[in-house]
């Protein structure tokens, strides 16, 4: 189960420059994944190499999750619900906007859930997995909802 109890201070430091990695290739692909927003072939008329933007992705979305799986355990719904929480809140669709809502909407969540599961004042910690759950859960579903009934 996921948990952020066994993270040392080296291994803060490791993680954190995985993460700076993953980050700043996201940052790098922002222009590309703009223009993917309007479809390959607008993309391609921009001069978007789609194979090399995609390997990137690919390799920044790999060091970004994999490393905070690695070092805290795998962490479900927060992943999928909080980039979709952040369009809602921002109504926007640029990257630009998006990357850091994200990113710190992510985290505050995760520190939210975190004293959630810590209970404070209770002798028991809930698996962090089950209030990240409580939380990603209800968006997903009116996700889910608004794309059926559209």
């Amino acid at each position: 189960m996921g948990s952020f109890s066994g993270i040392s201070k080296e291994g803060i430091w490791i993680m954190f420059m995985i993460v700076l990695a993953g980050s700043a290739l996201s940052v790098y692909n922002i222009k590309d994944l703009n223009a993917l927003l309007l479809g390959e072939a607008y993309a391609k008329s921009l001069g978007v190499n789609l194979d090399n933007t995609r390997k990137r992705i690919l390799i920044a979305t790999t060091l970004l999750a994999g490393s905070v799986t690695a070092f805290c355990g795998p962490i479900g719904f927060i992943g999928i619900a909080v980039p979709h929480i952040a369009r809602m809140i921002f109504r926007n669709a640029d990257h630009k906007v998006l990357l850091p809502a994200t990113a710190l909407l992510g985290a505050s969540l995760m520190i939210i859930a975190d004293t959630i599961s810590q209970m404070p004042g209770q002798p028991e910690v809930l698996p962090i997995n089950t209030v990240s759950a409580l939380l990603g859960v209800p968006v997903i579903l009116i996700i889910i909802l608004k794309s059926k009934f559209l």
